[in-house]
């Protein structure tokens, strides 16, 4: 993930992500930040693709082996709680990864989130703005309803 920061009072980023495994990568452009972005959520599905949440801006997923954004499994990122709530009970990790509280299918590795976020962080933020935080590190949140 990587970030450019705009001029403005508040947090604005224009936003990239970028997959690379040393021979191939690929890249998306990412909604520009106008202040809502608390973090973009990473899963893995069922399927073994990953996936990308952005909260308000939906979701898309990704491959590593081939490198891809172009993955053509449909994936809801439709919060279904009741549902997942029940999946999780039936099927709890996925290589280790716990089951989503929130979304049926997906199972939460972690998230991107500015520095400044992480208490700790604070301090180095000019240095590294976004970071990733594992699942053990911070629990799956919840997001705000796709737009």
């Amino acid at each position: 993930m990587s970030v450019t920061p705009m001029f403005g009072i508040h947090s604005d980023w224009n936003r990239e992500f970028t997959i690379n495994d040393g021979d191939t990568a690929a890249s998306v452009d990412l909604f520009e930040d106008t202040g809502w972005w608390r973090g973009s959520h990473l899963y893995l599905h069922s399927s073994g693709i990953y996936v990308v949440h952005e909260g308000q801006n939906g979701c898309f997923g990704f491959t590593l082996d081939p490198v891809s954004l172009d993955a053509r499994t449909s994936i809801s990122c439709a919060k279904m709680a009741d549902t997942a709530i029940r999946l999780s009970a039936g099927s709890p990790e996925l290589n280790g990864y716990p089951a989503s509280r929130y979304y049926v299918g997906l199972f939460y590795i972690g998230r991107f989130v500015e520095a400044g976020r992480v208490p700790e962080l604070r301090d180095t933020r000019a240095e590294t703005p976004i970071v990733f935080q594992t699942y053990e590190q911070q629990a799956e949140p919840e997001l705000p309803e796709i737009l």
